[in-house]
């Protein structure tokens, strides 16, 4: 082995971990576990349920200063159409500057339409996932998937 262990700077003034909020904040909450003095950011993306294309709105973003010089730990734990986490890499990216080479983007379930689209719009960027589903449904769903992740783990159903 000649290189580095991990996939990130591992000094935490150097990285800020991205909330996708609501549920990326469960990963949010593993990676303040690991690094209590990382630097937080989050943003506030919502699927429009109401339309076909369940496209994202990107309501509200809050990064700390200087971002644009760390490497940015994206959290959401669900990777399914792939807007939501095109939508958080377009301001990363375009408003504030970062570069993709230094974005990581995690989360627990993906599916193969979701990982397609994120890697044709942002190649450079990092996808770390755990699981990759069969495919999203009619309705956008990951399929099998396990509903809304967000609500399973506030306990909010």
């Amino acid at each position: 082995f000649n290189g580095h262990l991990s996939i990130l700077d591992t000094n935490p003034d150097n990285v800020c971990a991205v909330s996708i909020v609501r549920a990326g904040d469960s990963l949010l909450e593993c990676v303040r576990e690991i690094a209590p003095s990382v630097r937080v950011g989050k943003m506030w993306i919502q699927r429009n349920e109401s339309s076909a294309d369940k496209e994202a709105v990107h309501s509200c973003t809050k990064l700390p200063k200087g971002v644009k010089e760390m490497h940015i730990l994206l959290l959401d734990p669900m990777l399914a159409t792939g807007g939501s986490a095109c939508a958080a890499l377009n301001t990363l990216t375009g408003e504030y500057g970062v570069a993709e080479e230094n974005i990581v983007f995690a989360n627990v379930i993906s599916c193969p339409e979701g990982l397609k689209f994120v890697a044709q719009h942002y190649p450079r960027i990092k996808i770390v996932t755990c699981c990759i589903d069969e495919c999203l449904n009619d309705e956008k769903f990951i399929m099998p998937g396990l509903g809304d992740y967000g609500d399973r783990f506030f306990n909010t159903v």
